[in-house]
Formats: C-alpha cells, structure tokens, sequence
C-alpha cells in the first residue's frame, strides 16, 4: 500500500482504522439500513478497495445486515465504522480523522431518503445503488 493515509477512529477510541490511497468515490447513502444503524437520516461512505485498509488497533465487531453485506461497529462505543462488500472496505466519513479532502460524488438510495430532507446540490442520484 503506497500514497496518502487516512485514519478513522471510533468515539471512545479503541478502534482504529487505515486507508491507503484515494477513496474509490464517496458517497451520500439514504437506504433505510444506514438510517437505522446510524439514528441519522444518512450516512456517508469513503469506499475503499478491502486491500487498501486496516485495523491498526482495536477489534471491529460485525453485524450481517444483509445477505452480501456486513457492518463493522465498536462494541464497547457503537460507532458506526464501515461496511464490508464486494471486496470493498467502506468507512463512513464521520469516524475519518480528516474528513475535508473527500468530495462526494453522488446520492444512493434515494427512494427511502426521509423527505425532510432537502438536497440542494447537483451531485448524481440513484433510487437504488449507485450505477
């Protein structure tokens, strides 16, 4: 793994994470499961390949969400940490130590966005996934 480097903590701090490289894309996700996992009306995701990422301290705890889907969150916490798929190893841009140098590419799951909630940007929008 060579190139710039993130890190992401959990909220007490036990657990923490690195990125090696340039997200993938990042993205805004309004699918009911981020709702619930999260109390939010979204969350944001930095997408990573999975070899592009490490724990370098603490130990994630998982909950299968989904048939080809689990979530990585802190135990002793209940920060919300990352998503496992597809070989992707995606970490939600509120744990990111230095969340400012990534710029959100588009909207996924629209169709279950909470209504009160107004997008005002331009970026692409899925009712599903994204493309």
């Amino acid at each position: 793994m060579t190139g710039e480097r993130h890190t992401a903590r959990c909220l007490c701090g036990n657990i923490t994470l690195e990125a090696i490289g340039p997200a993938q894309y990042t993205e805004y996700c309004h699918c009911k499961w981020c709702q619930k996992s999260s109390g939010s009306a979204f969350m944001l995701w930095a997408v990573f390949d999975k070899d592009n990422v490490r724990v370098i301290s603490g130990e994630l705890s998982y909950f299968q969400s989904s048939e080809k889907l689990k979530r990585g969150f802190c135990k002793n916490c209940g920060s919300s940490m990352s998503i496992h798929f597809d070989g992707n190893f995606d970490i939600t841009l509120g744990v990111m130590d230095n969340p400012e140098p990534f710029r959100i590419s588009r909207h996924i799951w629209n169709k279950s966005r909470i209504r009160q909630v107004c997008i005002i940007d331009e970026l692409p929008r899925f009712e599903e996934g994204g493309a």
